[in-house]
């Protein structure tokens, strides 16, 4: 039978941590270092030779360090972040490079990439699991500050052949109002789901559990004025909030009536000056390119009559 001493209780801080919170370098008259590092808090002079005998002196001369550095965590830089651990420090590392970048999770298991980056390497499935950890604590984070009843405000928009739906939620909080991302995902997710507005319901009513709520808990909806919304909110039993802008376009588009006539003619042109032949003959003088009115734009209005003069000097 053999014995085993107990392990011994692992330290709130590595080395690492301990030494560059108590020593900085030591510098002579030019600012150039010495090899020697000084202690903060007494100002002994340590020579540079690794972290352990910094440490040392620390515990030997500090034996509150422990505490000292979590007080300064807290009230010095008011985030714990100095004494993550480098583990999780690598793991966000990961994260931040692909969803800022917005970078498929294979990327970190590619030869190339762990040959130019320092970040430990990394598998897909580890990622993955560690970014649905994330995305389930801001769920929970978010769930925790929102107020039984709230409102959404939904805006959709389609890239290539599938539609997506991002769905805010709008309430006040005692730092004011607030407005976190709940959802921004295609809305066709099972074979019997539709673009219309009960696949619209379908879809906000498959995220909200994920915040503690239901659509029983929205008091309104804001979005386009839009046949869809309008019977979502219907479907809802909620007041729609819908986009004013189109007022201001009427407002324009009556205020301009009077010149409808120069400006279909300046529409016509910008038309032609797309086409391939002439779209072709406009490069060669400028790299400037037509732009078209909209409809639904009281701005396009002004960006095409804008551009008109600045390509008018290429077409006489």
């Amino acid at each position: 039978m053999r014995v085993l001493a107990p392990n011994p209780a692992p330290r709130p801080f590595s080395n690492k941590q301990v030494a560059r919170f108590f020593f900085s370098p030591a510098l002579d008259e030019q600012g150039e270092p010495t090899g020697y590092q000084v202690c903060k808090s007494c100002g002994k002079h340590t020579p540079r030779s690794g972290y352990t005998n910094l440490v040392s002196h620390v515990r030997d001369s500090h034996p509150n360090y422990e505490g000292a550095m979590r007080d300064a965590s807290a009230a010095a830089t008011g985030t714990l972040v100095p004494w993550v651990s480098q583990k999780a420090t690598n793991r966000f590392g990961w994260m931040r490079w692909i969803v800022m970048c917005n970078l498929p999770f294979a990327f970190c298991e590619s030869e190339e990439t762990r040959r130019f980056t320092n970040l430990p390497p990394i598998c897909v499935e580890t990622l993955y699991g560690d970014m649905e950890s994330v995305v389930k604590a801001v769920e929970k984070d978010i769930g925790e500050e929102m107020p039984k009843a709230f409102g959404l405000i939904i805006d959709g928009w389609t890239h290539g052949t599938e539609h997506f739906l991002a769905v805010y939620a709008c309430y006040e909080s005692p730092d004011g109002p607030r407005f976190p991302l709940l959802s921004m995902a295609p809305i066709i997710d099972e074979p019997d789901d539709a673009l219309n507005a009960d696949g619209h319901a379908a879809a906000i009513a498959r995220f909200l559990p994920f915040f503690g709520r239901s659509l029983a808990d929205v008091l309104f909806l804001v979005g386009d004025n839009c046949a869809v919304n309008k019977r979502l909110a219907n479907l809802m039993g909620v007041p729609l909030v819908g986009c004013a802008n189109h007022r201001l376009n009427l407002a324009v588009r009556e205020h301009l009536a009077p010149h409808e006539d120069a400006l279909g003619q300046v529409q016509a042109l910008m038309r032609k000056l797309r086409t391939l032949k002439q779209a072709a003959k406009l490069r060669q003088k400028t790299s400037l390119q037509p732009i078209l009115r909209q409809d639904t734009r009281w701005s396009s209005t002004f960006a095409m009559l804008a551009r008109y003069f600045r390509l008018y000097e290429h077409l006489t």
